[in-house]
Formats: C-alpha cells, structure tokens, sequence
C-alpha cells in the first residue's frame, strides 16, 4: 500500500530536517514543503502588506492540497509532507487517503524540552540563510531580499504554550509515531517502522 508521511510540530522540533532523511533514505519517495512553496510563490510576486501576504497564504494551501492530491491521483509510492498540521486537515487527508488508498503515518516532533527548541530557533533565527525573510515581514520583493533585517518573530511564552499543547492540537491520524528529539533519532528505526 502506497505511504502518506505527514510530519508535525511547532517550528524548531526538526520536521524540514526529518523530511529530508526520510526523502534522502526512502526510495521513490516525493517531499512536498509547505515551506518551499510558499517562499517560491512569495518570491514570484511578493506583497506589498499583510492584506496581500494573508491572500498568498490561502493560496499556497490550496496549491499544497492540489499538489498532495495530484501525487496521489499518480500513484507515488511514499509521500512526505512536513508542516504543523492542526485539526482543520484531518478530514482533507482522511478523504484523500480513502479515496486513493493511501496508508497514513503521523509523526509528532518534540524535543527533550521546550528551551532547546528555543536554542535553535534563536541559532536559525540569527542566520539569514536559515530562514526565508517572507515568513515575518508584511512587505516582500524577491529583489531587495539581501537588504532586509533579521527580526525574531517568536515570543517564549506563547510558543510554550503551543508546545506543552502539542499532543491535543496534533491531528494524529493512522499509525502515530512520537520523535522525542531529531538528535538522537534513529533513521534507519524509523524507517523500519513506515516501511
């Protein structure tokens, strides 16, 4: 039977690490990030203030799904998708799943605790290369990328919180898999487990 891999968490849990082990380690495998389509598409044709950025946010959802149901339609073996996933996808992928016959696994990403994933958001944060500047500014264009400055878009207390909340806001469908910490994760364990 065909896979879905739907990785989730709050930023900094390691879901973009994790999707690139699986897709690197899982023959016939497609990696669809969130991520990487919203920064292509913002990229594309910037914005010009929140009203226009909030516009492009429903429209790379709706790519996303488009993208997800088309590799479905095509029979692609192992399909792994990494986002924090919150409830209002679970009936999308439930239906998709039934209709194409496809066999979920959910893998929640944590941490030990809650300050290392604080330490590497800061430690991304601080790299201009880590983090796409589209995903905290209200103004973006693609030309002027090397001229805008870092800011720091998350605040402790309200990440925590999301964090200490995970496991109920988490849409936990099919076979459920907990990843306490991508550094000390065993791939191939892993793998064995999906596959």
């Amino acid at each position: 039977m065909n896979k879905l891999i739907i990785i989730t968490g709050i930023s900094g849990t390691g879901k973009t690490a994790l999707a690139d082990m699986l897709y690197n380690k899982i023959d016939s495998s497609t990696k669809i990030s969130y991520d990487k389509l919203g920064e292509n598409i913002y990229d594309i044709v910037g914005f010009k203030n929140s009203t226009e950025k909030k516009s492009l946010r429903f429209l790379v959802v709706e790519l996303y799904k488009n993208l997800i149901e088309e590799c479905m339609k095509r029979k692609d073996k192992v399909i792994i998708l990494e986002k924090p996933f919150k409830a209002e996808w679970k009936n999308f992928f439930e239906r998709l799943a039934r209709q194409y016959n496809y066999e979920i696994y959910t893998i929640n990403m944590f941490a030990e605790n809650f300050d290392i994933i604080w330490r590497r958001l800061l430690k991304r944060e601080a790299s201009k290369k880590d983090r796409h500047p589209a995903h905290y500014l209200n103004c973006y264009n693609l030309k002027d990328i090397e001229n805008y400055e870092l800011y720091f878009e998350y605040e402790y207390d309200v990440l925590k919180k999301e964090y200490d909340n995970l496991i109920s806001n988490n849409i936990n469908l099919g076979k459920v898999i907990q990843v306490e910490d991508i550094e000390k994760l065993d791939i191939s364990k892993l793998i064995n487990q999906i596959m």
